[in-house]
């Protein structure tokens, strides 16, 4: 079957708004790939960087190690790892609550990029509700990474390797972003500026480059290659899970409210089709298996957004439907302060800045009397501050575990800001 011509034309759509200069989209069925195509200038036989679509790797091999009786998904994870500490009173947190986002931990501090030392820095951070609510967790998907790999005594890149991609005859794919294969990969881009909302004007950058091996999404794969994992999923785990564990992986535990999706084990769930999303720097990525239609696609975009929406059209048009040209999503107006804080609130306003690339700049700004968290550049988010007990702040949902503290003043301002765990400092400009 040859590229649809309205596919071309809905990628067209999407590169001319200059959230993205590359995409890549293919579909497969069943029995075979139907077609695979890029569009700008990325390299066709690039690795694209799936991030949390290797949630879904980790979930497959958590759940082979369960099937060889090596790995209890309901027992707690100190039974695995004897140090693992998290600050609660809400009991023990198991494999089952990390595959399903409710073991309440924060979504990722990223206090070390690329690092597990995030899972060491749980025992000083908050933590909700354990087994009751979904709350997405990077930093749950990577200590699954360090059990899993204690248990088998290999390297998670290498397990990755050998239970996922050497089954399936994967030979484009990488188990860990380093900067050995740094030239193979399709290169990122993320916003020019990254302390306000993004405008097709202001452009895009080259992303920041990091190296990472752990759990939460850091494989990397062909285009060709990653069509083949989807079709391994279309066909219920073939070559790498047994129908009972499939079952499993694919069975509804939680929900996401935010997105209107269940979620299984490392896999987002709806009515008609099950797959997951990727959101690294510079690179976005998706997946999705209708049961239904026997179709599985997966894209990837080395900018800011479309990833999704490419996924959606190629899904639309291969079931005969139209699609309208890509709008790329609205953004929030700058944050502005209109000064309305009392003195005490008023002096935590400013811009903070770290060198952490997944997290490099956060303004606080008070709006109608009380304190907003802004998180821009490449996203556009807005968090209202709840002042808590202790001083610190509560964001997200009331339940949610992530907590925004200030500390070390000059001349009544504090110079430093911890995001859930990661630091950053006052900038010098408002």
């Amino acid at each position: 079957m040859q590229t649809p011509g309205a596919l071309d034309d809905f990628a067209a759509s999407l590169l001319a708004t200059g959230v993205t200069p590359s995409a890549a989209v293919a579909l497969t069925d069943r029995d075979g790939p139907i077609y695979a195509r890029t569009y700008g200038p990325a390299a066709a036989d690039g690795l694209w960087n799936l991030g949390s679509i290797g949630k879904s790797f980790t979930a497959i091999v958590a759940l082979q190690l369960a099937a060889e009786g090596r790995f209890d998904l309901h027992a707690p994870v100190t039974d695995v790892l004897p140090w693992f500490r998290v600050k609660t009173d809400h009991g023990a947190i198991t494999p089952h609550h990390l595959l399903t986002h409710t073991a309440g931990l924060v979504m990722g501090p990223e206090i070390g990029s690329a690092s597990n030392y995030d899972v060491i820095a749980l025992a000083d951070l908050p933590n909700g509700p354990i087994g009751k609510t979904f709350w997405y967790s990077n930093v749950g998907y990577r200590a699954l990474g360090v059990a899993i790999s204690h248990i088998a005594g290999q390297p998670y890149p290498e397990l990755i390797a050998e239970r996922i991609f050497q089954p399936l005859g994967l030979a484009h794919s990488q188990a860990a972003i380093t900067n050995d294969i740094r030239r193979e990969m399709v290169l990122g881009h993320d916003a020019f500026y990254d302390d306000r909302p993004w405008r097709r004007e202001h452009g895009l950058a080259p992303a920041a480059w990091i190296e990472s091996a752990e759990a939460d999404g850091c494989i990397s794969m062909s285009l060709e290659d990653f069509a083949t994992y989807a079709r391994m999923l279309l066909r219920s785990g073939e070559g790498v899970l047994d129908p009972d564990s499939f079952t499993l992986m694919t069975t509804a535990y939680s929900h996401d409210h935010e997105d209107d999706e269940d979620y299984g084990y490392g896999l987002a769930l709806t009515d008609t089709r099950y797959g997951h999303g990727g959101g690294v720097i510079g690179m976005h990525t998706k997946l999705w298996v209708e049961r239904d239609s026997g179709l599985a696609v997966v894209t990837g975009v080395n900018g800011l957004d479309g990833s999704a929406a490419l996924a959606d059209a190629a899904l639309a048009i291969a079931r005969g439907e139209e699609v309208e040209p890509y709008a790329a999503p609205a953004r929030e107006p700058p944050l502005v302060d209109d000064g309305s804080a009392e003195e005490r609130l008023a002096r935590l306003c400013g811009v903070y800045r770290s060198h952490n690339p997944w997290q490099t700049c956060i303004r606080v700004a008070a709006r109608g009397g009380r304190l907003v968290l802004a998180w821009d550049g490449g996203y556009s988010e807005r968090y209202p501050l709840t002042e808590l007990a202790d001083g610190s702040f509560g964001y997200g949902e009331d339940w949610s575990p992530e907590l925004l503290t200030f500390d070390t003043e000059i001349d009544g301002h504090p110079q430093r800001a911890v995001m859930s765990g990661c630091p950053l400092y006052r900038r010098f400009s408002p």
